[in-house]
């Protein structure tokens, strides 16, 4: 037997496997309500997915659900890998296992900082491919993109860490920048906002790693923080931190001067029990991750609850506690860190 008979052989073998496993592996759909009522004609009718919007009809909709983004759902493979995929039964899927931090970088690129899996996955929102960049660190937080750099924090490692843009480390910095758990983390035009959550603090850094300045103490009045967790810029270069437990929101000048506040303690709709990711749309208005009600709330540039959207579970619009968020012109990317995935939503802005 020749060699090249005997390739032939194995890939017809794989080919063989491959249909059966596509046979077996085939998803039934889930039949709705008219499907079930219609009448046995022997044609099958197409599912209608249900589309998910907030508030539900008859008012009008203001943020949609559109997809879920997972490595699973992401990656690009060609036939021969599918086959192999197979036969072999597939053992190497790349999984997002805590995904936290996210950030927008340059071409579409959407970086997800994943906690307990010690690396960053990039989504290209713009083609559908998928990478994974390892990273040596204990809990990866946040992810900020600048320069064409990305920059991590480490919170158990009390660290913030660059990579360059083929994922090998430029720098850490960590104690001597005055660090102790570094969590959320913002790009600004030339310079890092790091979330300071032990320190009580947010620490400004320079893309090389200096210490420019920083702000806050430990507190409840204006200005000072009581372990903070998240930061977010708009456009203006206002930040925006989450003051965790002082559940609350505080505004400050891209220079770090105290503007304003919101929020509160509670279970009803606009207060906090664990605000968590922090972002803010086109038009302004304030997006903050309840953590422990698995919701998104929406207020306006005063701090007014507008509205909230998703909620426990695992389907499509839902979440299991959710971190991290962010907003790239009007998608909205949430991280569903237990379903280890990132959903997908729009801002519907109002017609004008």
């Amino acid at each position: 037997m020749t060699l090249r008979s005997v390739h032939l052989r194995l890939l017809a073998a794989a080919l063989a496997a491959l249909a059966i496993a596509a046979g077996a592996a085939a998803p039934r759909a889930e039949s709705t309500a008219e499907d079930r009522a219609a009448p046995q004609s022997g044609k099958r009718r197409a599912v209608r997915r249900v589309e998910r919007v907030w508030p539900e009809p008859p008012a009008q909709g203001r943020v949609r659900f559109l997809t879920s983004l997972a490595p699973q759902t992401s990656v690009k493979r060609s036939f021969l890998r599918k086959v192999w995929r197979a036969v072999s039964g597939g053992g190497d899927a790349p999984v997002m296992t805590q995904p936290y931090g996210i950030a927008m970088g340059p071409l579409g690129r959407l970086y997800v900082a994943d906690t307990a899996g010690h690396a960053v996955h990039v989504y290209d929102v713009r083609e559908g491919g998928y990478s994974k960049i390892n990273v040596e660190g204990e809990s990866l937080i946040g992810v900020a993109a600048l320069g064409g750099r990305l920059f991590v924090t480490d919170s158990v490692g009390g660290r913030v860490i660059c990579l360059n843009s083929a994922g090998r480390r430029q720098w850490a910095t960590g104690a001597e920048a005055g660090l102790q758990r570094p969590t959320g983390i913002v790009a600004a035009d030339d310079r890092l906002h790091v979330v300071d959550t032990v320190g009580h603090r947010i620490v400004t850094l320079s893309p090389e790693g200096r210490v420019l300045g920083s702000f806050g103490s430990r507190g409840a009045e204006p200005g000072q923080f009581n372990y903070p967790t998240n930061i977010a810029r708009d456009r203006e270069g206002q930040l925006y931190v989450a003051d965790s437990m002082n559940f609350r929101i505080q505004i400050f000048t891209p220079q770090g001067r105290y503007i304003s506040s919101f929020g509160q303690l509670g279970d009803g709709s606009g207060d906090f029990n664990r605000p968590k990711g922090i972002a803010v749309d086109s038009d302004g208005h304030v997006y903050v991750v309840e953590g422990l009600q698995d919701v998104v709330q929406i207020f306006d540039r005063e701090g007014r609850f507008l509205l909230s959207f998703a909620e426990p579970g695992h389907g499509d619009g839902e979440l299991w506690l959710a971190t991290g968020i962010a907003i790239v012109d009007d998608r909205i990317y949430v991280a569903d860190s237990s379903n280890g995935r990132v959903q997908v939503f729009e801002y519907l802005k109002e017609e004008r």
